[in-house]
């Protein structure tokens, strides 16, 4: 692997799905807007979080999420496009493109258990 002149790390995804990445950081949204009327209202909590490589050189995969509630258990959705260094080709090492790499990373990031641990780092973070 290699970093390119225009700045990704070029990989198929099946040597991706073998590179571990570890959690760098997560952190809560702040609101920018007060309620508009007083008493109870929804509230919306949503964040962001950065996972890296400990390979060279480093890969960076990061992306927005958004909890929910239900039955009183908390649920971390991921929301919008990941942000990542990464562009994946095939196997003749040809580009798949932004759009193509960043459906398949949608996948792979939903095939993990990344919610438990941005639970347990805003925990340790903000209470």
């Amino acid at each position: 692997m290699r970093l390119s002149p225009d700045g990704y790390v070029r990989l198929t995804l099946e040597q991706f799905q073998w590179i571990p990445l570890v959690h760098l950081l997560s952190g809560l949204d702040h609101d920018e807007y007060p309620p508009l009327h007083e008493g109870a209202s929804q509230t919306h909590i949503s964040g962001y979080t950065e996972w890296i490589s400990e390979t060279a050189p480093v890969i960076t995969l990061g992306w927005d999420w958004q909890m929910e509630g239900a039955s009183g258990h908390a649920r971390y959705l991921r929301t919008g496009l990941p942000r990542s260094n990464i562009m994946l080709v095939d196997d003749q090492r040809r580009d798949l493109g932004p759009a193509n790499t960043t459906k398949l990373l949608e996948v792979a990031i939903d095939k993990t258990a990344w919610p438990a641990v941005i639970q347990r780092h805003i925990m340790d973070r903000y209470v």
